[in-house]
């Protein structure tokens, strides 16, 4: 159901507004879950289930690039993780309950969060950025006074986005169009690369196939016990994340978790294919180092990126795009793990997804702009030919066009107003 939803989540989102579409797919979630839990027929249970895949998967699509144009530079990198935090935490319950409820009672309940969600999500204001598409000028302007505050510079945060926001946009194939130029291209194919290396990577198959790995490995454990702990874990590390990514910055902390991930599946390969003696809590202490390195920043940081590296005219579609291709990814690995363990080995396979995983640092370095604290009009110019910016600074006229200069802590001035002070005091 992935596969389908996920082309057309962005260009909806850009019909009826990211947080309305919101709304509207988590209205009915509560009772799909209920749907399971007591449904009279295997039919109904498969429709809720394939309803629940098409709401996640638009909820996976939209929400991310909300995040980033709802929240200040300064946090944004906590609200992007936190999603991820609450879905590991959300897990490790289910698990929980799963051992003391029956499993018809563990679904229903599972209901109870999604009863308020909608209606809280009422009090979110809508996206000034899709709002300033849509040439709702006045509805943006009110959307940024609930998020700025009484305090807030309301008009030097619309100029903002106005100067990277235009009516061109609103429609999917403007944004077809736009997805063509250079500085817009670039930022989509770094996001999707670093998507499909991760899933390469094998996250699916280790979090999947955890118990089966240990057996594998010939760790003797409790299954409940080693999901529990590995929840744990994953929980713990990734609030970690949501604490550390605001101060330490996206950029270092992608690199340093891609290389412990892949440096602890290499080790648990090597040793796999070794088979040395007396060595099986090395499988297990591997995987704890995966998760923890996924946790912290491997799984929440590529998300966080497909807010803050997309360009505007071109989010949605690319928020689409990426989210197509990680579905698609992420099944074919999972769906051929066990395939490729019976004619490689566990030990070979782990090496191979620690190479995946290698791969990202050196991307990562080279390509991938810090974001931390950087508007997102900033970060746009990082993708924008130095010929096109300098030619925009010799001609205030063309800067209007360009995104406002801003170093990521909280200056907006924009470099027309600069270069038109400069001139002046030349004359």
């Amino acid at each position: 159901m992935g596969f389908i939803t996920a082309p057309f989540a962005g260009p909806i989102a850009e019909c009826v507004g990211p947080r309305r579409l919101l709304v509207i797919i988590t209205f009915p979630v509560a009772g799909l879950w209920l749907v399971q839990a007591y449904s009279p027929c295997l039919w109904l249970l498969y429709l809720a289930r394939a309803l629940m895949a098409i709401s996640g998967t638009m909820v996976h699509t939209v929400m991310n690039p909300l995040t980033a144009e709802l929240f200040p530079a300064h946090i944004r990198g906590m609200a992007a993780a936190l999603p991820e935090a609450f879905g590991c935490a959300g897990l490790l319950l289910s698990y929980l309950l799963a051992s003391l409820l029956p499993w018809d009672t563990t679904t229903a309940v599972s209901a109870a969060p999604f009863l308020f969600l909608s209606f809280m999500m009422l009090l979110v204001p809508e996206s000034p950025y899709w709002l300033v598409r849509k040439n709702k000028i006045d509805a943006a302007e009110r959307s940024l006074r609930l998020l700025l505050g009484h305090d807030g510079n309301v008009a030097e945060e619309l100029a903002a986005i106005r100067s990277t926001t235009t009516l061109a946009q609103s429609e999917i194939k403007d944004q077809l169009r736009e997805l063509r130029k250079k500085q817009n291209a670039i930022p989509v194919l770094l996001t999707l690369s670093i998507f499909i290396l991760r899933e390469l990577g094998g996250k699916g198959p280790v979090f999947y196939y955890t118990v089966y790995m240990f057996r594998k490995a010939g760790v003797q454990m409790n299954v409940f016990y080693c999901t529990v702990f590995i929840g744990i874990c994953r929980l713990a590390s990734t609030c970690v994340s949501a604490c550390t990514l605001d101060v330490l910055g996206r950029r270092p902390l992608l690199a340093a978790t891609a290389l412990i991930c892949a440096v602890s599946e290499g080790i648990a390969g090597a040793f796999l294919i070794l088979e040395i003696e007396g060595t099986e809590w090395v499988p297990l202490a591997s995987v704890i180092v995966f998760v923890i390195g996924y946790g912290i920043g491997l799984g929440p940081i590529p998300w966080t990126y497909l807010g803050e590296l997309l360009p505007t005219p071109v989010r949605s579609l690319g928020a689409s795009i990426i989210t197509l291709v990680y579905s698609i990814t992420l099944f074919i690995i999972s769906l051929v793990f066990l395939k490729e363990v019976s004619y490689l080995g566990l030990g070979l396979t782990l090496l191979l997804f620690g190479g995946a995983n290698l791969a990202i640092v050196p991307l990562v370095l080279l390509f991938i702009p810090e974001t931390k604290g950087r508007t997102l009009q900033d970060l746009e110019k990082a993708f924008t030919p130095k010929k096109k910016t300098v030619q925009a600074e010799d001609n205030p006229a063309l800067e209007m066009d360009l995104p406002y200069s801003a170093e990521g802590k909280g200056n907006t001035t924009s470099s027309f107003d600069t270069t038109t002070m400069k001139r002046k005091s030349e004359s």
